[in-house]
């Protein structure tokens, strides 16, 4: 495990901002912590947990995932079933706007609640300025910019940040798979909507 620990570092640290080896490392904790409750194999966990950003379709393409990804995990003892199983769950994680949305396994419900809990929170609203940032998206747009999303690519579209939150941040806490997941994000989603409640009265005074 040390290698994947390692290996996955060295390829995160190069990574897109905000989805760097720190939030894989936060997921990870995160993973871990629901799965005190869920007891599935916390190996699987751990490994899934640290790999969940490798294949992003955000992330730099790899040529060949199921091959790159048997190799980095060759050292291990895993079955077949579980490299298959982490391979499924590899190629469907991601928010993508609830667009293109297949089931994972049970392993794979932990690490998406975990990944998520990263996504909102505190920690979830630094993470949204700093990617938005790096892309030079708007703090916000004009009321008309809010209207629903249609498509993955209109989901990756670069709107602007607080309409981010609007578009998923706010909906994670409704979509957790765990009871664990659930308890940690509503403490997350409360101190993300005080922080919206108080930038919008800065945004617009007049309306308060």
């Amino acid at each position: 495990m040390r290698k994947l620990f390692s290996l996955v570092e060295k390829r995160m640290n190069d990574s897109l901002v905000a989805h760097d080896f720190a939030h894989i490392e936060r997921v990870l904790v995160n993973a871990l912590l629901i799965n005190e409750i869920e007891q599935e194999p916390e190996h699987l966990v751990t490994i899934l947990a640290l790999c969940h950003d490798l294949y992003d379709d955000k992330q730099a393409a790899v040529l060949n995932m199921e091959e790159d990804f048997r190799s980095i995990v060759s050292s291990m003892t895993l079955t077949e079933s579980e490299i298959l199983l982490l391979l499924k769950d590899l190629k469907n994680f991601g928010f993508k706007g609830g667009f293109e949305k297949q089931p994972l396994s049970k392993v794979g419900l932990i690490v998406e609640d975990a990944d998520r809990l990263d996504a909102i929170g505190a920690i979830g609203i630094a993470r949204a300025f700093m990617y938005g940032g790096s892309r030079g998206s708007r703090l916000y747009g004009a009321p008309e910019d809010a209207h629903a999303l249609e498509s993955l690519k209109q989901y990756r579209s670069n709107r602007s940040v607080l309409q981010h939150f609007e578009d998923k941040l706010l909906k994670l806490k409704d979509r957790m798979n765990t009871q664990m997941g659930r308890q940690l994000a509503r403490e997350r989603h409360q101190f993300m909507e005080l922080f919206l409640n108080q930038i919008q009265k800065e945004i617009n005074p007049e309306s308060d």
